[in-house]
């Protein structure tokens, strides 16, 4: 998350190129959304699980990044991107469908004549314009974020299905409620194991790769960050920690260096891997 939000303030430079990142999980963690109330999950539940607690930049609800694919991808201020969000998400969905086609999936975008439909904790149990459908069930969600003229838009794509542990990790009122929420999202939403497409996460990786090449007609290579985005990247890590930005005591703002306390909390970056567009989408 601290990484998403320090490309996103370098793609405030009209030099930035383009960058898609995959993400891996170690250890799992539930993830929040930005304004999301710390109170629809278990804390302890997620402690005795191994599972920690993140709040992302961008809005929704709660995702269990255990058997998901999680994607990242920052345009800059540059680039001639569409006005209005749900344009936008049109505009990078065009990768994902094309990356999911490529896995033997057909998709489209959620089309609703209102504003979606909301429901329970969990992300996956509500419908937005930004989602993706297999045969009428969610399959990939997203969440993006603007600043500056430049764009982030990260989501997930659900490789395994582990609701029943993402539901053991919400808070209910009681236990009918919680059956209710858990059956309803299965209803709602599909894998890609239930899809009939056992991929592992490097191929769903590959395939991102080709599809958003495809999409856009522009050559993607492996890249590295700056020193600036790593310094960066650093310096948030430690906000994104913080219980002031888990509790949301300040979602309504992005997290800075400051005034969150060091918690103790080292950062060790490595084998961090990048793509980037040469010749502009």
């Amino acid at each position: 998350m601290a990484l998403d939000q320090a490309l996103l303030e370098a793609a405030m430079d009209r030099g930035f190129p383009p960058t898609l990142r995959f993400m891996k999980w170690d250890p799992p963690a539930i993830s929040l959304g930005r304004f999301q109330e710390i109170h629809d999950i278990d804390l302890e539940a997620c402690r005795e699980r191994g599972i920690e607690a993140v709040r992302r930049p961008t809005g929704g609800k709660s995702i269990l990044h255990l058997g998901d694919f999680t994607y990242s991808i920052v345009l800059p201020s540059r680039m001639d991107l569409p006005p209005g969000v749900v344009l936008a998400y049109s505009y990078v969905s065009k990768g994902i469908i094309a990356a999911l086609r490529l896995l033997g999936l057909e998709t489209e975008i959620y089309q609703s004549a209102g504003g979606g439909r909301g429901g329970l904790g969990a992300c996956f149990a509500s419908s937005t314009q930004a989602d993706l459908r297999y045969r009428g069930r969610k399959i990939c969600g997203s969440a993006q974020l603007r600043k500056g003229g430049a764009l982030l838009q990260h989501g997930s794509l659900l490789l395994e299905d582990r609701s029943e542990l993402l539901f053991s990790l919400l808070r209910f009122e009681d236990e009918e409620e919680r059956r209710e929420g858990l059956n309803s999202y299965r209803r709602s939403c599909i894998t890609l194991a239930e899809a009939g497409i056992p991929a592992a996460w490097e191929e769903v990786a590959s395939c991102f790769v080709r599809g958003f090449s495809r999409a856009f007609q522009v050559r993607i290579e492996e890249g590295e960050l700056t020193d600036a985005e790593r310094r960066r990247w650093k310096s948030l890590a430690v906000a994104y920690r913080s219980r002031e930005w888990l509790h949301n005591r300040r979602a309504r703002s992005l997290p800075t260096e400051g005034p969150y306390p060091d918690q103790g909390f080292s950062v060790k970056i490595r084998n961090v891997s990048r793509t980037t567009e040469e010749d502009g989408a």
